[in-house]
């Protein structure tokens, strides 16, 4: 028994070595591999898609390293989609063909569908091999034949780079009112009920206050006017910000027809963002 114990204890020794030996080869190779640009992406402080059919998106990365769209709206960038973007540039490629003897015209390159500055790098994108469905794409006056799942992104409405939060980034709450309630804060500091509103206690209003800080949609798309249902106005020390509500059910609409904009939630926040509760209780 333990002669079989110690030959299988010398086989997982056997396995794990070779396992380590595999993952740091092919981490070996992955880095000598050529990638479709020699970009760092440390190094990359501006984006800007290029599409023939439809409006240009230009993204600025700022001081603290967060991505905002310049073009067509001024709001913060849905971060995750900025790196999938920037992930391009470190694409390893298994060949790159120089363009000085290609007839760019074939592969859809001399036109492209779309592109992508990063800095000064232009990443453009071509058609598709018909034989096995990938893409071709130009950069570094080098041609490359590659896996393709950004297009649909690049191709993409400009509001999906939209981040998701609907409040931006340290919005310090001083006030809210929405078609069921309206609490402030007052000069000592208290959050208060408005007088002519339903009374929340202090519970209420601190669940309330959190889920607006928190509050994200599921998406964002183009403003679509449809008739108004009632507005939420939440304010700061130095700005006010108004939702107009325009759809809710089977979803929430908020939306912003100065920015042409408009957030898609989840019906399940309308109670939490209006401070709709169970059970009504005095005031705190």
């Amino acid at each position: 028994m333990n002669d079989k114990r110690g030959l299988l204890n010398i086989g997982m020794v056997i396995l794990l070595t070779i396992f380590i030996i595999v993952f740091y080869s092919q981490q070996e190779t992955n880095e000598k591999r050529e990638r479709l640009s020699n970009l760092s992406l440390k190094e990359i402080t501006h984006i800007k898609i290029n599409r023939p059919q439809g409006n240009d998106i230009s993204f600025i990365k700022n001081a603290d390293d967060i991505w905002y769209m310049t073009k067509p709206y001024q709001l913060k960038a849905h971060a995750f989609r900025i790196n999938t973007l920037l992930g391009l540039t470190q694409t390893p490629v298994n060949e790159r063909y120089d363009i000085s003897s290609l007839d760019l015209s074939k592969y859809a390159l001399d036109a492209p569908l779309a592109s992508i500055t990063f800095n000064n790098t232009e990443i453009r994108f071509g058609k598709t091999n018909p034989l096995n469905q990938m893409r071709y794409f130009l950069a570094e006056n080098k041609m490359s034949l590659l896996t393709d799942t950004i297009y649909p992104l690049v191709s993409a409405q400009p509001s999906s780079f939209i981040n998701l939060s609907l409040l931006p980034d340290s919005f310090e709450i001083t006030n809210i009112t929405t078609p069921t309630a309206s609490v402030f804060l007052n000069d000592n500091g208290k959050w208060k009920n408005a007088s002519n509103s339903k009374k929340l206690n202090a519970d209420q209003i601190q669940s309330l206050l959190q889920h607006w800080r928190s509050a994200q949609a599921f998406a964002v798309h183009k403003y679509l006017a449809r008739k108004q249902l009632g507005q939420i106005e939440i304010s700061s020390q130095t700005k006010t910000l108004i939702f107009r509500i325009t759809d809710d059910d089977p979803w929430l609409i908020l939306a912003f027809p100065e920015l042409n904009i408009e957030y898609h939630l989840d019906n399940s926040q309308k109670n939490y963002l209006y401070g709709i509760f169970e059970t009504e209780q005095p005031d705190a």
